[in-house]
């Protein structure tokens, strides 16, 4: 099987050179990719447009402080990405993130954020959501499904950048209130 946390470090290098094929040969056919709480996406097929998305945000991630036991490896994440420079924020430190491998392969990820990160982007996202609807209709129906639900893939990841952009310009809020890193 390998050195379960030299597989997580290939990982991180194969997710931060933004090549998605090359992600998705580290995965089971039946993985699983979580952000508790908020999302979970089940299937190769579906997971792949989570790394898709990040491709678009030009996601890159760092994995702290593994420690591996059995066929687990609970870590850390530190994020940066553009989505969230956009918002103000430098990196974001998740507080937990644990792969399961089976034969070798990713068969799960499930990664927590800090709730308090959380709330301070639902508060974002309740004042740009209806500035999108408002100044960019076809933007907006182009990026959330019929039940305003985000629809993550690259065009997506890479579109919503500029807006968040000129969103955060046009209505003064320069300076993000999410402190924590």
């Amino acid at each position: 099987m390998g050195n379960l946390i030299d597989l997580v470090k290939t990982f991180q290098e194969v997710v931060n050179q933004h090549d998605v094929e090359k992600i998705m040969t580290l995965f089971t056919e039946d993985a699983t990719f979580e952000i508790v709480g908020l999302s979970k996406f089940a299937g190769k097929q579906q997971v792949k447009i989570i790394f898709e998305y990040d491709v678009g945000v030009n996601t890159n991630l760092q994995f702290i402080n593994c420690k591996s036991d059995g066929n687990t490896v609970h870590c850390q994440i530190l994020e940066r990405n553009d989505r969230l420079d956009a918002i103000g924020i430098v990196e974001l430190k998740y507080s937990s993130c644990i792969f399961t491998f089976k034969d070798g392969l990713i068969h799960s990820f499930a990664a927590e954020i800090p709730p308090d990160f959380v709330e301070h982007n639902r508060k974002i996202l309740k004042k740009f959501i209806p500035w999108l609807t408002e100044n960019h209709p076809n933007e907006y129906a182009r990026m959330f499904s019929p039940e305003g639900r985000f629809i993550y893939n690259y065009e997506n990841g890479r579109d919503v950048v500029p807006l968040l952009r000129k969103w955060r310009m046009k209505n003064g809020d320069k300076n993000s209130n999410y402190s924590r890193c």
